[in-house]
């Protein structure tokens, strides 16, 4: 359950990468990557499934396995919970929007919603998570404090030309997140790391 999680950083980034390249005269420098999935692209429907909904289905099922840890330690679960929203908003993403009506199309506005809005859910299920885990002992600087690179992530729009290319570096700051997230509860749940440590002594020599 946890390796799915691992693995959705690479994941996300071999899809886009492959539908980019068979997408004529697309730029992952200055094109968003919801022209691959929107109206009139080259494989929309395979973009749309393949990338942004098995991307969300996959941070889903990492937070029922975050759920059912917190559960097994008697903590709650209200950060697993906010990582199951983070899944369904970027498997939202999935719904194609319309770059030529833009805005004036609803499906642009739901499409929108669930890219601009996701940023909420993960910045909660962070800050959660850290606290959660500092409960536990379990504290990770990584997953406390590398989330809030996606401020300066954000701020980079007002500065570059590419928007592509800031797009992208939010959106990989989530799934890194993820994924360490993931690696985190692999290592805790494992047979070894659970298996009761033996308190075998070495035999005394006779006198």
């Amino acid at each position: 359950m946890f390796a799915i999680g691992v693995l959705v950083t690479p994941w996300w980034a071999a899809t886009m990468l492959l539908f980019g390249e068979l997408q004529p005269g697309y730029s992952h420098l200055y094109h968003a990557a919801s022209e691959l999935g929107a109206f009139g692209a080259s494989n929309a429907l395979a973009m749309n499934v393949l990338c942004f909904f098995l991307t969300g289905a996959f941070v889903s099922v990492v937070s029922l396995g975050f759920m059912s840890y917190l559960k097994s330690r008697g903590e709650s679960r209200a950060a697993a919970w906010w990582v199951l929203v983070l899944g369904v908003m970027l498997a939202g993403a999935a719904v194609p929007a319309d770059m030529e009506l833009k805005f004036q199309s609803p499906w642009t506005a739901i499409h929108a919603f669930f890219v601009l809005l996701g940023v909420v859910p993960f910045l909660v299920a962070a800050w959660l998570t850290h606290s959660v885990l500092k409960k536990l002992n379990e504290q990770s600087k990584f997953l406390s404090y590398f989330p809030w690179f996606i401020v300066p992530a954000f701020m980079l729009h007002g500065f570059l030309r590419q928007g592509g290319l800031v797009q992208r570096l939010t959106i990989l700051i989530v799934l890194t997140w993820v994924s360490a997230l993931s690696w985190h509860l692999l290592k805790h749940t494992s047979p070894r790391n659970n298996s009761p440590k033996s308190d075998v002594t070495a035999p005394r020599a006779l006198d």
